[in-house]
């Protein structure tokens, strides 16, 4: 989230959802997006592809309205209004609703791995053993990639993206931000502006000076979408973040990634979410990326968010990270404990969220896009794979499978695991070893200097992390007050203490 609060000569910004849609249009979709619903055993022809009609588009500009985007899923115009032209809109006979958008209330070290040629990764790739992809030549040949975000600032010549732009894989970019730059490479405002630019270093940077790897997805193609600003916030980028994911959608790229949240911290205070509203599906930009998930087949990968210690919040995960169909990522440090920074997954839902964790010192930001290049070398694999199937490899290979929770979701990936996966070879999972204790439980392990403690106040929702050191081979988890569980994270094996 970067957002903006946006009131022009008395007008604020609103969705006028119509009733019609135009059936008549012709190829409101690509070719390649009709190819991708055939191999993925979805619905080709969808009535959400088709938008108001235009005889409907031209009465409201003839009100004098000015559209902004135009939503085909939602069958929709986001506009501004005035006191005046919000009654003149409510009286037209084929407006089904009008809700404004700035109040929406009932809808965000080094390690060398081996090759000759001494290709360094960086302490997030090492920990996800992303050697493995490399060594097999995976780097995300030809999986087409969008990225949402809030400013793409000399993306073009730095030095990290080189190989991408050199290899002419940038096939398109717009500016979905009112107004829209007049150079999308080359306009600052503000050092936000640069947001975009790290972002897309993390999903398929490569330093060929320095032979410094920042992401997997080398050999992929890149649709650059900019929705924020990087001066002001307002849940007016939602509206442009609705109308980046149809156009990806439109030109048929499945694997997106969003390292954009929305939940406090907007110019208008009132615009502020509340932690309830972070379900999955109560905002607008939250019934976006179900759609997009569900009904397009697209792969989302969200940033978890950076509220985790916002206490006055709750620290829990970001709109649209809060949705259960995509993958958010959280960040963890270098001992596999939750970053502070990092959100966790509320306890007023059923499912796990954050889904999955890597390193990051920089924010949640720039965990999601290391597991975007992750996506991009499976889906190289099997590009048939949907966002659903993604999912349950990480929940079964991740380094929490036995007992995940809601500060690290199922772990940190693990790509030697999940090639055996994609090539149908067994493997063996860490598993849980169920005991009881009352007050301490004594631990022994060989060959280990320390284990990470969970203790939960249930199954899945975690107090308090921490550190425990083995002296000869031994350590004791001792109870805190009011938990119920304590997970005992070692390399081989998980221990889930139920307390007496």
């Amino acid at each position: 989230m970067f957002l903006v609060f946006f009131k022009v000569n008395g007008q604020e910004k609103y969705w006028i959802f119509l009733k019609n849609r135009d059936l008549s249009s012709v190829n409101p979709v690509s070719d390649k997006t009709f190819s991708n619903r055939k191999m993925l055993g979805l619905s080709e022809n969808q009535i959400s592809d088709f938008g108001p009609k235009y005889t409907d588009l031209e009465k409201i500009k003839g009100l004098g309205i000015q559209i902004s985007n135009t939503s085909r899923w939602f069958n929709a115009v986001s506009v501004y209004l005035n006191s005046s032209q919000k009654l003149l809109v409510s009286k037209l006979d084929f407006v089904d609703k009008i809700q404004r958008i700035n109040a929406f209330q009932s809808l965000a070290s080094n390690k060398k791995f081996g090759y000759d040629d001494g290709i360094y990764l960086n302490y997030a790739l090492h920990q996800i053993h992303a050697e493995a992809f490399l060594e097999r030549g995976l780097l995300g040949d030809s999986v087409d990639i969008g990225i949402i975000d809030g400013g793409f600032y000399q993306a073009d010549i730095n030095p990290f993206l080189k190989n991408i732009f050199t290899e002419n894989r940038v096939k398109d970019y717009k500016d979905f931000f009112i107004p829209p730059r007049k150079e999308f490479f080359n306009e600052r405002k503000s050092n936000g502006d640069l947001h975009g630019t790290m972002v897309m270093s993390a999903v398929g940077g490569f330093d060929g000076e320095k032979k410094q790897l920042g992401g997997l997805a080398l050999q992929s193609n890149y649709y650059l979408a900019r929705t924020e600003s990087s001066q002001q916030e307002s849940r007016i980028e939602e509206d442009n973040w609705i109308a980046a994911i149809e156009w990806l959608d439109s030109l048929g790229v499945r694997l997106a990634n969003s390292s954009l949240g929305y939940a406090l911290g907007f110019t208008n205070p009132a615009e502020n979410y509340s932690p309830n509203d972070m379900n999955g599906h109560t905002s607008v930009i939250a019934k976006g990326a179900q759609m997009a998930v569900n009904e397009k087949g697209m792969i989302l990968i969200v940033s978890a968010g950076n509220e985790g210690e916002n206490k006055k919040w709750g620290g829990i995960v970001s709109t649209p990270g809060d949705v259960e169909e995509v993958i958010s990522v959280g960040a963890n440090d270098e001992n596999s404990l939750k970053m502070g920074y990092s959100s966790k997954g509320s306890g007023n839902v059923s499912f796990i969220k954050p889904d999955v964790t890597v390193y990051s010192y920089n924010g949640t930001s720039l965990a999601a896009p290391i597991v975007t290049g992750f996506v991009a070398c499976m889906l190289q694999i099997n590009p048939k794979l949907k966002a659903s199937d993604i999912k349950k490899i990480f929940q079964e290979s991740s380094s929490l499978t036995a007992s995940p929770n809601n500060y690290l979701g199922y772990g940190i990936p693990d790509a030697r695991l999940v090639l055996n996966q994609l090539e149908g070879k067994l493997f063996e999972l860490k598993t849980a070893q169920k005991v009881k204790a009352k007050g301490k439980y004594k631990i022994s392990s060989i060959g280990e200097e320390k284990a990470v403690v969970f203790h939960k106040t249930n199954a899945k929702n975690v107090e308090s992390q921490e550190i425990v050191v083995f002296l000869d081979g031994k350590s004791t988890i001792v109870k805190p007050e009011k938990i119920k569980f304590s997970t005992v994270v070692l390399k081989d094996k998980i221990i889930e203490i139920k307390w007496k």
